[in-house]
């Protein structure tokens, strides 16, 4: 399986299909797999690489600590490394918060830039939620009742109602699990730094207010079932990045790459296609 180094870490990707290259980067505590059922369609067309972050999957497991900053680093070094820049880039929630990064840090090795259920900082709520989310770790591990909180979090209800939407939701479930609870933590903890929601980080500004300088061509998409990160913190990212446009999924839940992947997979290709 393809590996590729980057100084004091090697990241495991995978590559399937041909065309110009997109990188895609999953949400938090989830590998490559994310992107499972809509990297067939995205291959007809592109050439795909799906990525598993440092302390992910079968990536290298470095000690603490992380951020979203330094995940971003990482990819802008296996871009250059791989020789693929510029390249597409999109993230789906915390990897739409590390594509979001790469382009103001790395603006040169991206081509368009697609973000899906990203946030560039976030709301009480959904501090409130992560902040549990620790507690409930700390008590029980990586248990299967911290497993269906947040499985019920990141799908909407229609789709666990359904046999096929429960049966991925115990997919993801499954990936989420091989996580350390230790290591699961300092995520969870670098989503809320990125948010600046941390002690000591009230004087410090959003992220949102750099997004003004990312000049790669922008698509936003949110879902208006989203339970985990509300649609208006999608709206917040093309409101603040010049000419980036929105496009709202009314049914994709958190996770449309699961949910809806035939007709995200459509709205990507559809954008990256376009003169």
């Amino acid at each position: 399986m393809p590996k590729v180094s980057i100084g004091n870490a090697e990241l495991f990707y995978e590559v399937s299909g041909s065309g110009e290259p997109i990188l895609l980067l999953p949400g938090l505590g989830l590998d490559h797999r994310y992107y499972r059922l809509a990297i067939p369609q995205l291959s007809e067309k592109l050439k795909v690489y799906a990525i598993d972050p440092r302390g992910i999957g079968q990536s290298t497991k470095s000690e603490p600590p992380y951020s979203v900053e330094a995940w971003a680093d990482d990819f802008a070094h296996a871009i250059e490394t791989l020789g693929v820049g510029p390249m597409h880039v999109l993230g789906t929630s915390l990897g739409g918060a590390m594509a979001l990064a790469v382009a103001v840090r790395a603006p040169h090795l991206i081509k368009r830039l697609v973000v899906v259920g990203a946030f560039s900082e976030l709301d009480r709520a959904a501090v409130l939620n992560f902040g549990l989310r620790m507690r409930l770790i700390e008590q029980l591990g990586m248990s299967e009742e911290v497993a269906d909180y947040m499985g019920l979090w990141t799908m909407s209800r229609e789709f666990v109602n359904s046999d096929e939407g429960f049966a991925q939701m115990r997919q993801n479930q499954a990936i989420i699990k091989m996580n350390s609870s230790e290591l699961y933590l300092v995520f969870v903890r670098s989503v809320l730094a990125w948010g600046r929601c941390l002690p000591g980080q009230e004087s410090e500004e959003k992220f949102t207010v750099k997004l003004s300088g990312i000049k790669a061509r922008t698509l936003v998409i949110g879902s208006a079932n989203d339970q985990l990160i509300p649609l208006q913190l999608s709206q917040k990212i093309a409101d603040n990045i010049p000419g980036a446009k929105l496009e709202v999924m009314a049914h994709g839940g958190h996770i449309p790459f699961v949910e809806k992947p035939a007709e995200i997979a459509k709205i990507v290709l559809d954008f990256l296609a376009a003169a």
